[in-house]
């Protein structure tokens, strides 16, 4: 009856000792949805471009199709290309994978089961022998938090790359944009020119007739047709691959057919600067987060590195009941693994190296930005003042010079070569005002994204 007694004790003793621990290891429930990660990415996209992306399921060339037929802004090409640029939607399932990585570095190690059975035959008498042990990884409760700052870690990193990876869209959606618009000046501009130089060699070949003008004129101008128009055409094949390259980035259906574009992209002189830009660029760019995350990744990496000297820690419970009736037992079982020979030294050490090298990226991207930033406002700065100066002191010479030259030549007092080509000088240099203010704008993208945001949201911060 006693014996009886202390069995059911003991197995209510184990129970309870087997639930408890269960219950400690059992791991919490996580949530696998990246939403709030992405919620970080949009915060930080409205506040730096005012445009927020949407992770879609898939990318939708048709909506992105449809929403450029009315013409599109610089702004909408921007809004729909963070919808719809198939590279970027593909980079933000790298937030679902570094979610679930998080989640998985949550769990604790699932409980070990040893069982033997033995069945020994005597006398025709069966009687049985068990062992059972259940072992839980004590060592997980020293790892696995130290594991999950890891994985937060990894998750931050991802985090301010795919906030750089939209910056780095706009900039080239901005530069897909005012492509379009230039080939398309150019375009209008060498068909103005074409078009002037066709007239001009008509009327040489009508005077050439009555011997007022020489073969010589005549050859020239037929040069000089045939040339332009052969410029007309790469103009035109230039403004059809502008577009091929912007409905492609937006997510639009790959084609040469041009979009309206509605905006007139204005040139003004920069009202914040450069060592304002720097400075808000070392405090909040993207690129530098991501060195920052890192060296914190490298600091936990460490200390998981180093937690994981014992990291094969079990604690548990044993039973045994032996041949004999009545005869059996219940208790603590503990195992460790002595690091005698290993002692993670290498990935302690590695953890450490990848601190010290995102220390030193973390300086070299400062360098890298701050070199961006000097060329592109010194260039954007000198770009203004030479369109300044070509509106003011070149075009109105050249402008006047056709005036006279045209009143000589209207005279038959000046060579048809020299009104030509004085008429040829003057979109030449039209041309090259046009050159100018495209790498104008070019500056200004490049200037925008190495200070890490729009400069209108860095004249509001600041």
């Amino acid at each position: 009856m006693e014996a009886s007694k202390s069995k059911r004790g003991t197995l209510m003793t184990m129970k309870s000792i087997l639930l408890t621990a269960l219950l400690f290891v059992l791991p919490h429930c996580s949530n696998l949805s990246p939403k709030k990660s992405f919620e970080s990415v949009q915060r930080q996209s409205k506040h730096r471009i005012h445009a927020e992306p949407l992770w879609q399921h898939e990318p939708d060339m048709k909506a992105a199709n449809s929403a450029i037929k009315q013409g599109i802004t610089i702004q909408k090409a921007i809004a729909i290309g963070l919808e719809n640029n198939a590279q970027l939607q593909a980079k933000f399932e790298d937030l679902g994978i570094k979610k679930a990585d998080l989640v998985q570095a949550g769990f604790f190690t699932n409980p070990q089961l040893f069982s033997v059975f033995r069945i020994p035959r005597d006398n025709d008498e069966i009687r049985t022998n068990i062992e059972t042990d259940v072992l839980f990884m004590i060592s997980d409760l020293w790892q696995v938090p130290l594991r999950k700052k890891v994985a937060q870690d990894d998750l931050e990193v991802k985090t301010y790359e795919i906030v750089t990876d939209i910056l780095q869209l706009r900039k080239n959606i901005q530069l897909a944009y005012i492509a379009c618009v230039h080939n398309q000046e150019v375009f209008e501009t060498v068909k103005e020119i074409s078009s002037v130089v066709d007239a001009l060699k008509e009327r040489i070949a009508y005077r050439y007739q009555f011997g007022y003008a020489t073969k010589l004129d005549k050859y020239v101008a037929a040069s000089k047709a045939a040339e332009w128009h052969a410029k007309k055409e790469s103009a035109n094949i230039a403004v059809k691959t502008a577009h091929i390259a912007l409905h492609e980035i937006i997510g639009g259906y790959i084609s040469p057919n041009t979009i309206e574009l509605l905006d007139t992209i204005p040139l003004e002189k920069l009202s914040r600067s450069q060592k304002e830009l720097e400075e808000f660029a070392f405090s909040s760019h993207p690129l530098l987060l991501i060195q920052t995350s890192k060296m914190a990744r490298a600091k936990h990496s460490e200390s998981y590195e180093t937690s994981r000297i014992f990291d094969d820690a079990q604690f548990g419970i044993s039973y045994k009941r032996d041949f004999g009736p009545g005869v059996s037992g219940v208790g603590p079982a503990f195992g460790i693994r002595l690091p005698f020979f290993d002692r993670n030294t290498g990935n302690i050490e590695r953890a450490r190296r990848e601190y010290k090298q995102a220390k030193k990226e973390l300086y070299a991207q400062k360098l890298e930005i701050l070199k961006s930033i000097t060329t592109s406002y010194l260039q954007y700065d000198a770009h203004l003042n030479q369109i300044e100066r070509y509106e003011k002191e070149v075009l109105p010479p050249v402008t006047k010079a056709i005036e006279f030259s045209k009143e000589f030549f209207d005279r038959m007092q000046m060579s048809l070569i020299v009104f030509l080509q004085t008429q040829i000088d003057l979109y030449q240099q039209k041309l090259t005002l046009l050159d100018l203010q495209y790498s104008a704008l070019e500056n200004y993208v490049e200037l925008e994204f190495a200070a890490g945001a729009q400069l209108q949201t860095i004249d509001q911060i600041l």
